[in-house]
């Protein structure tokens, strides 16, 4: 199965180690490619295409990713970030990467996480009042604020911006986000809201965005 004729996939790869590269792999299953050898020659490939996922090989680099990660996010912090690292490397403390991959793998597992990104259509994108998120990259921003959310509050801000405004009781939204029918302690979901509410208000402590409904649940504020 060859890619989408507009997928396009910035690889950031070097050339001291040959058995840790995907380039010709991943061009002769249909990828269109810009290779670049440094995280500063990816970046200057981006004045020439945008790309729909960025993968950032350190195995085959002197590097562990974090800083390439970081330039990257700024310019395109929607765009996936894919990080494959060395066997016996030290995989970076990062919210950064989408995917982070350790060697040793085959080349298809890199392929089935590629397309996980394939499809980007409007399933994947909630708008509300100012407030967006995107579920396929975790990403939310609202105001002047944007953050990439963890896989949990990105579920959690989801099912509220569902909701629409409405309250919805704690249990519910508990049994929502964590998938279970278990209700008994329910402290947690506090926990992620405040989390939620420090990620995206201008004052957690004064929420103007994520409101309590005492005794009820949670709401978001529209309008």
């Amino acid at each position: 199965m060859q890619a989408d004729d507009g997928f396009f996939i910035l690889l950031i790869e070097g050339k001291n180690k040959p058995d840790y590269m995907f380039a010709k792999s991943l061009t002769r299953r249909g990828y269109h490619l810009g290779l670049a050898e440094s995280g500063s020659a990816g970046l200057a490939l981006l004045e020439q295409f945008s790309p729909r996922v960025i993968v950032i090989n350190c195995a085959s680099l002197r590097t562990n990713g974090r800083r390439i990660m970081g330039r990257f996010r700024n310019l395109l912090p929607y765009t996936p970030i894919i990080l494959i690292t060395a066997p016996a490397q030290e995989v970076p403390e990062s919210d950064q990467a989408n995917v982070v991959l350790q060697l040793p793998f085959t080349v298809q597992k890199l392929i089935n996480r590629l397309r996980a990104f394939e499809i980007t259509d409007s399933r994947h994108l909630l708008s509300l009042d100012g407030l967006h998120l995107n579920t396929q990259t975790n990403m939310a921003d609202y105001g002047s604020r944007e953050v990439k959310l963890t896989p949990r509050l990105c579920r959690l801000l989801k099912e509220l911006m569902l909701a629409k405004g409405e309250v919805i009781p704690r249990a519910e939204l508990f049994k929502l986000v964590w998938e279970t029918d278990y209700i008994e302690d329910t402290r947690t979901l506090d926990v992620h809201i405040s989390w939620l509410r420090h990620a995206l208000e201008d004052d957690p402590s004064h929420p103007e965005l994520i409101l309590t409904e005492r005794g009820v649940g949670y709401k978001l504020k529209l309008g």
